[in-house]
């Protein structure tokens, strides 16, 4: 409940404070903040072209992406494996990595959130690369110049990180 919908609803959905990263740049912070702002200009401009039914159709994809989105964030820390160490219930999901592109690689999101790539495994002690369609993104962006600084684990580090249960 709380990765579907509970967490709009917390004291931290608008933190005082964002990381230093995002604090610093005044674009992040405004997209941080007015986040919503963008939606509800759509949702207007839909009325304004073709009144309530594009509006409807507005909010029904909304309602579904929404939802499509926070699915992601509710099953992959219900079932799935966890092949590395985070702090949480996080897992990976062949099922929402399948449906969401590659988003359902959760475990390392959380394990490693700095990695761009997130579809990794680990078996019988070796690091195996699993279908990462989002990476597979970010490195077409890259050739356009779109994406840069791109970071990835080390194969040690990702041993390193792996669940005791998964590196034998």
């Amino acid at each position: 409940m709380w990765s579907q919908v509970g967490w709009y609803f917390s004291t931290t959905f608008f933190p005082r404070n964002l990381p230093s990263d995002v604090e610093s740049d005044p674009v992040l912070k405004v997209i941080d903040r007015l986040h919503f702002v963008p939606m509800l200009l759509l949702g207007l401009l839909s009325y304004s072209i073709g009144g309530l039914e594009f509006f409807g159709a507005f909010c029904l994809s909304t309602v579904l992406l929404y939802h499509g989105i926070a699915f992601v964030n509710s099953l992959t820390h219900l079932v799935g494996s966890q092949p590395f160490v985070s702090t949480d219930n996080s897992r990976n999901n062949w099922f929402v990595a399948l449906v969401a592109l590659g988003e359902g690689w959760h475990n390392l999101h959380h394990a490693v959130q700095w990695s761009a790539r997130h579809g990794y495994t680990i078996k019988n002690g070796e690091v195996i690369l699993l279908r990462d369609p989002t990476y597979w993104f970010i490195k077409f962006l890259e050739k356009f110049n779109l994406a840069s600084s791109i970071k990835l684990p080390t194969n040690e580090y990702l041993l390193a990180k792996a669940n005791q249960e998964f590196k034998s």
